[in-house]
């Protein structure tokens, strides 16, 4: 068990969660942290780190910014049950008596979901936050243990599966967690592994600061593959290249711990570039966002709604300075079960628009643009439908005239 309070992570030795090496460079300071830290790359590997590495910070009230102080609100977990369950079920089939490890299990959306297609499993939940954790107290097939998975003490050799759903990035101590989840595996366990991809800082059209304070770890294909396979694993089902926004991984347990992790110098270059690329386009995006403020303004007579009330509406408000008051409604099916309100518009769900009847939508999502585009339409079919990538475009082309 792990003892100490959190301003000991400022004592902590810089050394690297990947290869244990100790030249940690800092290459960027986020935008509005509370924790204070900043993001590093080991010169070594390439991983970049987040210090200090303070996951046993005081727990924060919800926090809805496009800043590194973006945290608890917990529901993006959600959107990544189904791929996990097919996983499962694709190398254990429904009919087999599996016992599963499920780290972080938040609200119960996957332990519910994975029990409900697998009639023979049973399910060992471990979740730190008593708020959540409680959804999976009434199931049935489904232990629930309410710690840190650092701290929970579970048998050696208990699951068949240990599946964890963006918690790897919050750990101080990563591989040392993967090591021990391959401890807690059978011989030739899996490990159904689901992380925030890097790669996403790529995106021409980012704005919202993405090195939030919660996330310690931010991983690369790269980094994370030789990460689990020093702890032990063979990788049997690789992330998918089209996806630039999550790192999803099957690994079965394998060789034991690897006790060295050579260098990576195309890896450390790569870090350093994606980076660098990473500052200049939302430094160019942050200005282009007064533009994007205000043609949404010049569009309020005709009645404009916005759907999607997260880090993109928080970025346009904070930097592009976009008064809430030019709208007619703000939509977001998933964050009105957290917060109320945002910059004094009330949350709505989509059914609003019916009444409201906007001329213009604006779709305030990357990942899943289409999806509302297409709900939008059902609602609001005269509506005209604006993305918020096209309005960025448009903006940027504008400034550059």
């Amino acid at each position: 068990m792990v003892t100490g309070s959190f301003l000991d992570v400022f004592d902590m030795p810089a050394i690297c969660e990947l290869c244990r090496n100790d030249a940690l460079e800092a290459v960027y300071t986020p935008e509005r942290s509370q924790r204070c830290i900043r993001v590093h790359i080991c010169a070594n590997c390439g991983l970049v780190q987040s210090l200090p590495r303070a996951d046993r910070a005081p727990r924060r009230t919800a926090a809805v910014s496009s800043g590194a102080d973006w945290g608890n609100v917990r529901y993006g977990k959600g959107f990544r049950t189904q791929i996990a369950v097919d996983a499962v079920l694709r190398h254990r089939g429904r009919a087999d008596s599996i016992s599963l490890l499920d780290v972080g299990s938040n609200r119960g959306r996957f332990a519910r979901a994975f029990l409900a297609e697998a009639p023979n499993a049973a399910v060992v939940a471990v979740e730190p936050d008593e708020r959540v954790a409680q959804s999976c107290a009434e199931l049935e097939r489904a232990e629930l243990v309410v710690a840190r998975i650092e701290d929970a003490a579970l048998e050696s050799g208990r699951f068949d599966v240990v599946h964890s759903c963006h918690t790897i990035e919050h750990l101080a101590h990563p591989r040392d967690v993967l090591a021990d989840h391959w401890r807690c595996l059978k011989a030739g366990g899996l490990l159904v592994l689901d992380a925030p991809n890097i790669a996403l800082i790529g995106a021409d059209d980012i704005v919202e600061e993405w090195f939030i304070d919660k996330h310690l770890t931010h991983f690369s294909e790269r980094t994370l593959v030789r990460m689990v396979e020093a702890a032990g694993f063979k990788i049997i089902e690789k992330p998918d290249k089209t996806d630039p926004e999550n790192l999803f991984l099957v690994a079965e347990k394998s060789a034991a711990a690897a006790d060295r992790v050579a260098g990576d110098w195309e890896e450390v270059e790569e870090a350093h570039a994606l980076i660098a690329d990473y500052l200049a386009a939302r430094a160019r995006n942050l200005i282009a966002l007064g533009a994007v403020a205000a043609e949404l303004t010049a569009l309020a007579p005709r009645g404009v709604a916005i759907w999607g009330a997260g880090r993109i509406f928080d970025t346009l408000v904070v930097h592009g300075g976009f008064d809430t008051k030019a709208l007619r409604l703000l939509i977001d099916t998933h964050l009105r079960e957290h917060v109320g309100e945002r910059h004094g518009c009330a949350l709505t769900g989509p059914e609003a628009l019916t009444d409201a009847r906007p001329g213009v939508i604006v779709v305030m999502s990357r990942g899943f643009a289409g999806e509302i585009a297409a709900e939008a339409r059902r609602f609001a079919p005269t509506a005209e439908i604006l993305l918020y990538t096209d309005l960025l475009s448009r903006a940027r082309t504008r400034l550059a005239a």
